[in-house]
């Protein structure tokens, strides 16, 4: 073989060697959908259960997370290509410069202020204990902020009694220790369908549109991909993001099949839970471009109330995807 094809057949092969490289950076083989238990794993059950063929090119492998910690984790360490997150762990990665960008909200605020009594007004809370989870996290942070602007001073006026979970603040209510307190769903939900006098006497999210002036209230889940995979794989994400909002559509439209799945899947709310609560969990997938209002609203009263539970700054135009 002469130097000048021994030449042409190197300078082909090179080519061909960075052509490959470079489509495998465009068109992952495989990407990783990670996504807590609860009603956020009601959202993508359709898409998990059915998993259906987005793309040729791509697989993905859906995987719920047991434990927030996990999850936390993952997104932290950037393991993650496609997340349902706590929507200030979406702004906290982002501020640490991970590279995920918000797509939108997957569920809108579920928690409830319940109790047994007839309460008409947030003045009649007044000296009261109320029950919670969660101290300094989002559902206090929500909890604070609207006592505040209802003219009730959360460290004076009212006494927050914090439990360690939801699986000591079930059992504080339903055996009576408390008659008032701030239950999630689907704990309300079941609490509701076991104890038949208890009732929500304020739902948090109404409250939050109240006072905002917010449409949808404020998003307590929400949707992240990776910024390769969003630059990258155009065609891909236009499929998966009807596919997803298909997915939380047939939710909300078949609550009964919706509860097979669940059980099927392990996701740890049950069928009739589902049926019966399934309006107050909230599920609405909102893209960024028309609720990027929700979010900055919803950051700028964590950022003054808990800075760190977003990493202590608004996210800049750079974390809001809009196609």
């Amino acid at each position: 073989m002469n130097r000048k094809n021994f030449l042409l057949i190197l300078s082909f092969i090179l080519t061909l060697l960075i052509a490959v490289g470079c489509n495998k950076t465009q068109k992952p083989n495989d990407i990783k959908f990670y996504y807590p238990n609860g009603v956020p794993a009601l959202t993508v059950a359709k898409l998990t259960k059915e998993n259906p063929g987005i793309s040729e090119d791509i697989t993905i492998d859906y995987e719920m997370q047991e434990s927030p910690d996990t999850l936390v984790s993952k997104i932290m360490k950037g393991e993650a290509d496609i997340a349902i997150v706590p929507s200030n762990l979406a702004a906290q990665a982002f501020n640490k410069g991970i590279p995920y960008k918000l797509v939108g909200t997957s569920v809108w605020g579920s928690f409830y202020i319940t109790s047994t009594e007839d309460i008409k007004n947030f003045k009649d809370l007044k000296g009261r204990e109320i029950y919670s989870i969660g101290r300094g996290l989002t559902p206090d942070i929500v909890l604070q902020y609207i006592l505040s602007n209802n003219g009730l001073d959360p460290n004076e006026n009212v006494e927050i009694n914090y439990l360690n979970a939801e699986s000591e603040l079930g059992p504080a209510f339903i055996g009576g220790k408390t008659n008032l307190a701030v239950l999630p769903e689907p704990l309300a939900t079941n609490i509701m369908m076991e104890k038949g006098n208890a009732k929500v006497i304020f739902n948090l999210n109404e409250e939050w549109k109240d006072i905002t002036g917010n449409a949808n209230g404020y998003p307590q889940a929400s949707l992240i991909i990776k910024q390769d995979l969003l630059e990258n794989n155009r065609d891909f994400i236009e499929k998966f993001l009807k596919e997803y909002k298909k997915s939380q559509e047939w939710a909300l439209e078949n609550p009964e099949r919706l509860g097979d799945y669940a059980n099927d899947l392990e996701i740890s709310i049950k069928k009739e839970t589902i049926i019966e609560g399934q309006n107050r969990m909230n599920i609405n997938f909102v893209e960024t471009k028309d609720c990027k209002k929700e979010y900055e609203i919803f950051f700028k009263v964590i950022l003054d109330f808990a800075p760190e539970f977003i990493g202590n700054k608004l996210p800049n135009e750079e974390f809001y995807f809009e196609r």
